[in-house]
């Protein structure tokens, strides 16, 4: 039994290093880069475009998140199927199937930490063929939120003379996400995040109780979620208002006490007047 086991590792190595000399001796051909997206949660297939594997062909596939060096899966036929999984459990757990009739790699769950450069290298007929997938893994996208910025304005003088407001569109945790800002279906600006973004914003000022239609859209390769705005609502100058109410106020209020005083002043002397009146009689 130890026997066995020992002449399969053996021949395991034996393959491995004949398929490291056939790349090195077949060189390497130019890369196809085919780009692919996918939500988390989802399954990708990338596919080698081989009908059916024939015998001494040789199918490899390496994974690298900048650069495809690690190699996770392999088939090796020659009158009999082989197949060799070497994939990093802690990255990829049970999530890799190998399809042993074309040689297809399929990731079964995928996840943030899947995105990256995944490489099939494939000798075949004395030929090597390389093709190259640039796998994008996306999170669900939230839906935009659009805010009044009320820092916009600074003093007071500016704030009786300005007729603009600040909107605030912000998106969180979301893959290569695009935040764009349109007044009916003109684009007006966007903003792109890079890879995954904890945070991404994108201010846009308008006139108050501007009566056109402005919306908020999150978007990226697969999908994209709508926020849309009320100007009339949100943008209301309500500090603006609260303040000339205050002004009015502060100068109602001394007005009102004084006239108040000037009249308790006026009884009290009338009162005065009728009682001394009163004690002549």
């Amino acid at each position: 039994m130890r026997m066995k086991i020992k002449r399969k590792m053996n021949v395991n190595r034996v393959f491995y290093l004949y398929f490291s000399v056939m790349i090195g001796v077949f060189g390497a051909e130019t890369d196809t880069i085919e780009t692919v997206s996918v939500n988390v949660g989802e399954s990708v297939t990338l596919h080698t475009d081989i009908r059916a594997i024939k015998k001494n062909d040789h199918i490899m596939w390496l994974f690298g998140s900048d650069s495809p060096g690690t190699r996770i899966a392999e088939i090796i036929k020659w009158s009999y199927m082989f197949s060799i999984y070497v994939c990093h459990k802690e990255q990829f757990g049970d999530q890799l199937r190998l399809d042993h009739q074309t040689g297809s790699l399929t990731i079964e769950n995928i996840s943030a930490e899947h995105s990256g450069l995944y490489k099939s290298v494939i000798i075949t007929n004395q030929k090597k063929l390389n093709k190259m997938f640039n796998v994008k893994v996306y999170a669900p996208l939230p839906i935009p939120v659009i805010t009044r910025d009320s820092s916009h304005n600074s003093t007071t003088s500016e704030r009786f003379s300005r007729s603009k407001c600040l909107l605030m569109c912000s998106v969180r945790n979301a893959s290569w996400v695009t935040l764009s800002f349109y007044k009916e279906n003109d684009l007006l600006s966007n903003i792109s995040g890079s890879g995954l973004s904890s945070f991404l914003s994108l201010p846009l000022e308008v006139d108050y109780y501007d009566q056109n239609t402005y919306s908020c859209v999150a978007s990226n390769f697969i999908s994209n979620r709508t926020a849309r705005v009320n100007i009339t609502d949100l943008c209301q100058p309500y500090s603006e208002i609260s303040l000339l109410y205050c002004l009015v106020l502060l100068l109602l209020i001394p007005l009102a006490v004084t006239v108040i005083v000037w009249i308790l002043c006026v009884r009290r002397k009338r009162r005065k007047a009728e009682k001394q009146a009163d004690e002549n009689c």
